[in-house]
């Protein structure tokens, strides 16, 4: 019997901690300063494996200082 794409989905929820969370605050901006085009950068970033804090979050911070400026 195949398991429905939710239970596929339910399995590997489980299996990280805080992924809901994570999720939820993306989906409603919350993140990066309610800034949608930071969000799309960290993804980036973080869909390529980087480590969060290490790599991911100085890098976004990089593109902000060259790309966005104190225009923020």
């Amino acid at each position: 019997m195949d398991a429905g794409l939710k239970d596929v989905t339910d399995s590997y929820m489980r299996e990280v901690s805080g992924i809901e969370e994570h999720c939820s605050r993306c989906l409603k901006t919350e993140r990066w300063g309610s800034s949608v085009v930071l969000m799309v950068v960290d993804a980036a970033f973080n869909s390529i494996g980087l480590n969060y804090f290490i790599a991911v979050v100085p890098k976004v911070e990089e593109f902000v200082q060259k790309f966005v400026g104190s225009g923020g």
